[in-house]
């Protein structure tokens, strides 16, 4: 795997003027065509982190939500064996 290059303004500018060369019809080189199809799968891969990320938020939410229901049901029958006593 290559090396990934820092995200910096040069970086952009470069991929930019690759992106309207290529919508302009001039042939890419090589070089330039492989860097720029590279940094599109990153992209790609920082979107599907993304939403790998957002569903395992989810499911942490979901879990939390789980076991404050069953406290929350756990406290109800306390409180009712409370007032049952008294």
């Amino acid at each position: 795997q290559k090396p990934k290059r820092a995200k910096d303004a040069a970086y952009h500018q470069e991929k930019m003027l690759l992106c309207k060369q290529e919508e302009a019809g001039i042939q890419l080189n090589v070089e330039q065509a492989d860097w720029k199809d590279d940094t599109d799968d990153e992209s790609n891969d920082q979107e599907l982190e993304a939403h790998y990320i957002e569903q395992i938020d989810q499911y942490d939410k979901d879990v939390d939500l789980a076991e404050e229901r069953e406290l929350l049901a756990s406290l109800i029958e306390k409180l009712k064996c409370d007032i049952d006593e008294n």
